[in-house]
């Protein structure tokens, strides 16, 4: 986090951090909003190393009660080269 509030921002790091928020790890609180909040401010950074994955992890997010929302994840992360 100490990057990310210093404005060290990319893509790689917004994705990383907010893998650690949706699962508790490496942080003090989960906070799940939180971090599909990063996730989605960095599939912006596209084509930038880590939007992909972001694009990837908001599918999966969505996928079962949102399908609508993770259809349009799922073809982002395929855009942005993640299932090749």
């Amino acid at each position: 986090e100490e990057s990310y509030q210093s404005g060290r921002v990319n893509s790689l790091l917004l994705f990383n951090l907010g893998w650690c928020l949706v699962n508790g790890e490496g942080v003090d609180k989960k906070d799940t909003n939180r971090g599909i909040s990063l996730w989605k401010e960095a599939t912006k950074r596209a084509p930038d190393e880590g939007s992909e994955e972001a694009a990837r992890f908001l599918y999966l997010e969505y996928e079962r009660d949102v399908p609508r929302e993770a259809e349009k994840w799922f073809n982002l992360a395929a855009e942005l080269g993640y299932f090749e």
